[in-house]
């Protein structure tokens, strides 16, 4: 098939036909205590970027998942003005006031009143393919949100997610109803300060646990009904405080109870203080710090490195992978093959590189985020069903436009080959998108959680800081911490 790219695919090949494993020193070397300093370019790295069509990168594994966390935010929402026009009202947001980039309440950016192409600028190849890509993100709006699906009811603090009702506080949650301050939920009632809980019911403070009903502090669970502090358990009923069980019954701290004696117990500790919460607490986690622990917690999986990957082959360098296939160096891929350095990856998607909340049946999207329904498209931000698009922001149902400027076919390949081109020669082309480019504060992104920064560092890499957000309930009376009761 002829090239449509025939300037950029020659000078491409250059650089690939002859690449062989080696040793690369990383960009951010001595910038942050998390850098790698040096790292390998590998046989199987090279595989990859030859079928992804990109060079080999400038960054070490972990500086370039930092560079895909900062643009992610599932912890913290804002109240910040609305900069759209003729708008000053205070909105609830998950982006700060302090994000170099206009914010527009998310109704307003999908409206018809929000024309994309109002933005669009022409290429000039004397200002540089990434200042010109720049420019164009400090002045095209983001959306407060990164998605309000019309399915969701009664759950205006909320980002992202579907079928969701009465949802307060929480990100990424699916078909649940009435979950608070929780995230990545799916087919749950009542969930509360949980991450990764799925086919659920009255829950409280777990982890990555399924099909729990009535129990508290779960994780690595699954199958467990009415119970409390359980580790690694699998078809647990009325446990409390255990590790690594499975199909127990009547246990405290891994020993053997009769009926009697375990509805005893339970009896003696209710109604459960503060003090004796955390002493419970500590127990517990002694117990699971003494016993062996699955190190990678993957499941009929083959040739896999990572953790949580289940059902999936050939991935290396992963955390959370379901039903997926040659992938690495990435975070939380569902139904994905084909792809590498990606966070994030909708249903059946396959060929990403550089990609942040790229997914939903997209396929061969490089450098780009929160986006989905896309193909063959390369630096795309906030967008939704594109096809043939290059460096645009907020578009949906488009195709064969670059800087939000629509072309026809011809004049879109022609003008992407010249700056795919100019890309490659000045070296802006393999390594995707800066700190600089985030509207999240790093402080308050998932990288901060994973790899914190101080402010300084933070700024040094081009990245900003938020403030902590202010607190204000009006005339709602308030206590302090000290003093909530031991019980209720």
């Amino acid at each position: 098939m002829e090239s449509r790219t025939p300037r950029f695919d020659e000078l491409l090949d250059k650089i690939l036909e002859n690449l062989e494993p080696h040793t690369r020193t990383c960009k951010w070397r001595e910038e942050h205590m998390h850098c790698e300093g040096e790292f390998e370019i590998t046989a199987e790295d090279i595989s990859f970027l030859k079928m992804l069509r990109v060079p080999p990168p400038n960054y070490c594994p972990t500086c370039r998942r930092m560079r895909r966390l900062v643009h992610m935010n599932m912890i913290q929402l804002f109240n910040r003005p609305c900069n759209a026009p003729d708008h000053n009202e205070l909105m609830i947001s998950i982006l700060p006031e302090e994000c170099p980039f206009p914010v527009y309440d998310y109704q307003y950016f999908i409206s018809d009143d929000f024309d994309a192409f109002s933005f669009g600028v022409k290429y000039k190849k004397e200002t540089g393919p990434l200042e010109t890509l720049f420019a164009l993100r400090k002045k095209f709006p983001m959306p407060s949100f990164l998605n309000r699906d019309p399915s969701s009811i009664n759950s205006e603090y909320s980002n992202g997610g579907r079928n969701l009702k009465n949802g307060y506080y929480v990100m990424g949650c699916y078909n649940s109803e009435d979950v608070w301050y929780s995230n990545l939920v799916n087919k749950s009632r009542n969930v509360m300060d949980s991450r990764a809980i799925q086919d659920s019911e009255f829950v409280y403070g777990s982890l990555y646990s399924d099909h729990l009903y009535k129990s508290s502090f779960i994780y690595f669970s699954k199958n467990c009904t009415n119970s409390m502090f359980l580790f690694d358990c699998k078809g647990c009923d009325f446990c409390f405080g255990c590790v690594n069980l499975r199909n127990a019954k009547y246990h405290v701290y891994n020993r053997q109870l009769s009926k009697e004696d375990y509805e005893s117990f339970m009896k003696s500790i209710y109604p459960i203080s503060i003090t004796a919460l955390s002493e419970y607490k500590k127990k517990f986690w002694a117990l699971v710090v003494e016993l062996p622990m699955n190190a990678s917690r993957n499941i009929a999986s083959t040739n896999v490195s990572g953790t949580g990957i289940t059902h999936s082959r050939n991935i290396f360098d992963v955390v959370d992978a379901d039903h997926s296939e040659n992938i690495r160096h990435a975070d939380g891929a569902l139904s994905h093959k084909d792809s590498m350095d990606f966070l994030f990856s909708g249903g059946h998607s396959s060929m990403l590189y550089g990609a942040i909340n790229i997914g939903s049946q997209s396929s061969n999207v490089r450098f780009s985020v929160s986006s989905k329904f896309c193909n063959d498209s390369e630096f795309i931000f906030n967008s939704k069903n594109l096809s043939h698009c290059f460096m645009c922001f907020g578009l949906q149902s488009k195709s064969h436009c670059v800087l939000n400027t629509q072309y026809s076919p011809e004049e879109y390949f022609t003008l992407m080959d010249d700056i795919k081109e100019e890309m490659l020669k000045r070296g802006e082309y393999e390594d995707g998108l800066g700190f600089e480019f985030s509207a999240q504060a790093y402080n308050f992104s998932m990288a901060q959680i994973a790899y914190p920064l101080m402010d300084e560092e933070i700024k040094k890499l081009g990245g900003f800081v938020a403030k902590e957000p202010e607190t204000n309930v009006g005339n709602t009376p308030v206590i302090s911490a000290n003093d909530i009761p031991q019980t209720i």
